[in-house]
């Protein structure tokens, strides 16, 4: 379900068949109305699309805005910072060093969805990343469009086209639209927000 309330068309992984995408929206809604522990309001709808669109296998590597996804794979809100049990890693303060990582567990034969941002787009992380990419690693990007505290921002999807990479352009406010450009494998997904 979306946060709306609408039914996903297609079945959700079998290892999240406890959250559907409308209760995992309004669980994010809550811990963001219930403190800080939790930043990302306004972004529920894509942290829960993308995170459930994926294995529970596959790591996810959340910036601060998106520790939700942790909360999604069980970690308790006090253990944001530690939730590798849960195949979360950590979230540090360099998307160049997220987006990094994420290309090391592809190599190493993990999938990994790395979520990253307008501002760490502005300044070429998916581009250096871009030649090391293997299967398995998939992007999620909160796509602001209004102007920012950083450079203007340059698009990467021509570059993925380019490389013969797939790509979505999706709206970020649409848990389905994100869980199924994700479900689908889509290696970029840029959630307009």
């Amino acid at each position: 379900m979306t946060g709306n309330g609408k039914k996903h068309a297609g079945a959700p992984p079998p290892e999240a068949a406890d959250l559907d995408l409308g209760g995992a929206v309004e669980r994010l809604r809550e811990l963001h109305a219930a403190g800080p522990a939790v930043s990302g309001r306004g972004l529920e709808a894509m942290i829960a699309g993308a995170t459930l669109g994926v294995s529970k296998k596959t790591w996810l590597l959340p910036g601060r805005r998106e520790l939700g996804a942790a909360l999604l794979r069980g970690a308790a809100p006090e253990a944001l910072h530690s939730a590798r049990p849960y195949r979360v890693v950590p979230a540090g303060p360099s998307p160049s060093a997220r987006a990094g990582q994420a290309v090391g567990l592809g190599m190493a034969g993990e999938s990994a969805l790395c979520f990253l941002g307008t501002g760490s787009v502005a300044y070429g992380t998916l581009a250096e990343v871009l030649a090391h990419l293997v299967p398995g690693v998939q992007f999620v990007v909160s796509w602001y469009h209004r102007p920012g505290p950083f450079a203007r921002p340059v698009s990467p999807i021509g570059l993925f086209r380019t490389a013969g990479l797939s790509v979505a352009e999706v709206d970020g406010s649409d848990a389905i639209a994100v869980y199924d450009a994700v479900r689908a494998g889509t290696v970029l997904v840029m959630a307009a927000v």
